[in-house]
């Protein structure tokens, strides 16, 4: 077993668990949703962490030909699972409390939520950012990574359910762009090999 089917192993794994988190908490949602409306906030919150959470595990298999098992690499790979995990646990009501609408328990977790996506997103561009530099005529970077930064940090800010809306639509469409190639690719991440 290399070093990489290691750590994508157990990458895979936590990602697995995240990924049944939010499925079973969103069919939970469903169940109960003539007794507790949804709205539109939480299962828009819920669909930006999976589409967040995927990109952590595409950038995973982007680095591929340069993880290696060591302390770092699995220790700081773990503490991002568990902040996912942990913001997956928060999206839908854990308890049978008296939430009489989703969106009351929305801006209840939201910030916790989005502020764990902001943490990871934070600490893996950094990481990126060691290992090529952007070009300042780089259109693609800005908007592949600090208009996503800061939309997640918008919403961790946000108080407005307009806005709240307009930050979740927009890092969703960056994450969904970047996931389907529906816009070209930075240069940046072309020389990261990002996406491939």
């Amino acid at each position: 077993m290399t070093d990489f089917e290691f750590l994508f192993a157990l990458f895979g794994l936590l990602f697995a668990l995240i990924v049944a988190e939010v499925s079973l908490k969103f069919a939970d949602a469903i169940d109960l949703n003539m007794e507790r409306p949804m709205g539109v906030l939480t299962p828009t919150l819920a669909f930006l962490l999976l589409t967040d959470v995927t990109n952590f595990w595409l950038f995973i298999w982007s680095g591929r030909h340069v993880l290696k098992v060591s302390w770092p690499a699995v220790y700081s790979g773990v503490l991002f699972a568990v902040l996912y995990l942990v913001a997956a646990s928060l999206i839908f009501p854990r308890s049978k409390r008296s939430w009489r609408h989703l969106d009351e328990h929305y801006w209840s977790r939201k910030r916790f939520v989005a502020g764990a996506m902001l943490i990871v997103n934070l600490f893996l561009d950094g990481a990126l950012l060691t290992r090529a530099t952007p070009q300042w005529n780089d259109l693609w970077f800005y908007f592949y990574f600090p208009s996503y930064a800061l939309a997640l940090g918008a919403l961790v800010l946000s108080r407005s359910k307009r806005l709240d809306c307009l930050f979740l639509g927009w890092a969703i469409f960056v994450n969904v762009s970047a996931g389907f190639s529906l816009l070209p690719h930075s240069r940046f991440g072309t020389q990261l090999l990002l996406g491939t």
